[in-house]
């Protein structure tokens, strides 16, 4: 409800977004620290993971219950991230895990650390993997100054070059480990913020769920 007080695990709305999220706990109801804990909003602004830096081959990944990140494959000779990919903690998309990212900067950001962006779009996509499928959004952000609290850059535009140039590489990035992977549609950050919502509220669910156990 909007305007009402955080208590416990429970995330408030102000303005269309959670204003803080507490007690982060597992499945288990044991307490959670580091990453794990992070929540996704801080402000107006979200935490962004990044794992893998944008211009690089190699392709990490987070890995939950080690706490580490894993290096998990090398992109061909002549292929690499566009942008840092990363995730939003304590969410889960339609593949299970959390939301993925991709932080449009000027730097490319280390691998393991948190960056503060703004969100700006999402670039909606179905992924199939042994005649399975399922939703494997790609949420779009750009990186917020940690001082002054604003972007480090305009945001893009949400246009048929950006579109096409994020959606190809995903295409071709899928195709490579066997998968098929097909865009729904480019949208803006009002789309965006709803993803990001449901991923939260799943979270929720899933420890509601695991208290009750």
């Amino acid at each position: 409800m909007d305007g009402a007080n955080t208590l416990g695990s429970r995330i408030v709305w102000k303005d269309g977004m959670p204003r803080s999220q507490k007690s982060q706990e597992n499945n288990n109801g044991h307490s959670r620290s580091g990453i794990n804990a992070l929540p996704t909003f801080d402000g107006d602004a979200v935490n962004i993971v990044v794992e893998t830096p944008k211009g690089g081959r190699a392709k990490m990944k987070y890995d939950e219950k080690a706490d580490v990140f894993r290096f998990e494959k090398l992109l061909p000779l002549g292929q690499a991230f566009p942008f840092d990919f990363g995730f939003l903690p304590s969410t889960e998309g339609g593949d299970g895990d959390p939301l993925d990212v991709l932080l449009i900067g000027e730097e490319p950001a280390p691998v393991g650390c948190v960056v503060l962006g703004k969100i700006v779009g999402v670039l909606e996509g179905k992924q199939t993997e042994n005649g399975r499928n399922e939703r494997n959004d790609r949420i779009i952000a750009v990186p917020i100054d940690g001082k002054s609290g604003k972007p480090m850059m305009p945001a893009p535009r949400i246009d048929k070059e950006l579109t096409k140039s994020i959606s190809d590489f995903f295409v071709s990035y899928n195709a490579l480990q066997g998968k098929k992977f097909v865009p729904l549609g480019m949208h803006g950050r009002k789309r965006a913020l709803q993803l990001v919502k449901s991923g939260i509220k799943q979270v929720q669910r899933k420890k509601t769920a695991g208290s009750q156990q």
